[in-house]
């Protein structure tokens, strides 16, 4: 999808959604922007990827898309998972965009709580079972998984390598490379990349400026837009 004229701006979609999820926002801001949109693959309209991927795969894609297209060195606009792919691309390629847009961004790993590691523990316990159990060690396995993993995980399919892979990874070492201009736009309640997890990425991506928006969660720019284009659309013009 490409609409509008004017500077070129790339929108990468979070994790299990697609393209769609920023219609509306194309529309907008193809007034004073020429917007382009895909979706990843397995995502939306696109085919499943050949093998398990990894960020770089993602990343890679994007570059050749980038090319492809003709993009001038465009903006960059990533939400969640489409904020991961982001931060790789620009640290492995600065001179492949202009700015850069971070919407509740995936990348930095999750806080070892004493959840989190009862549901680490959970996991080996299942397949440890799963693998000396036969069938009936599988049937458990599958119990115990439903019950701990997240949604996007039980909801991947075949995709599940490919997640596993993609959020193993952390972001962090790569993000003192990024060099282009960087706008943060977080929701105040998203539980599913917390605040705490933009605060760390001000502090490693140089210069980068944080906006927290109020009453809004995971998809920060859907439930504050009026806001969220505020800052969005002058960071992006200047």
């Amino acid at each position: 999808m490409t609409v509008g004229e004017g500077k070129p701006l790339l929108l990468l979609h979070g994790w299990g959604t697609s393209l769609d999820t920023f219609t509306a926002m194309a529309g907008d801001l193809s007034r004073q922007f020429r917007v382009t949109a895909f979706d990843f693959p397995g995502h939306g309209g696109s085919e499943m990827p050949p093998a398990t991927w990894t960020v770089d795969d993602f990343v890679a894609l994007t570059v050749e898309l980038i090319q492809t297209l003709g993009l001038e060195r465009p903006s960059i606009l990533g939400h969640s998972f489409g904020g991961r792919v982001a931060i790789k691309l620009a640290a492995a390629h600065p001179e492949a965009l202009d700015r850069l847009v971070l919407v509740d961004a995936a990348g930095v790993p999750p806080a070892r709580t004493l959840k989190r590691r009862l549901k680490s523990a959970a996991s080996r316990t299942a397949n440890a079972i799963g693998r000396s159990l036969g069938r009936p060690g599988q049937e458990i396995r599958r119990w115990i998984v439903t019950r701990i993993a997240s949604p996007d995980y039980l909801n991947a399919g075949p995709l599940r390598r490919t997640f596993l892979a993609v959020v193993r990874e952390d972001l962090r070492p790569v993000m003192p490379r990024i060099k282009a201009p960087t706008l943060l736009v977080w929701g105040e309640s998203d539980e599913d990349t917390p605040v705490a997890d933009a605060r760390a990425m001000e502090k490693l991506i140089r210069g980068a400026r944080l906006l927290v928006l109020k009453n809004a969660g995971h998809f920060s720019y859907l439930d504050q837009y009026g806001r969220f284009r505020l800052a969005v659309i002058p960071f992006l013009d200047d």
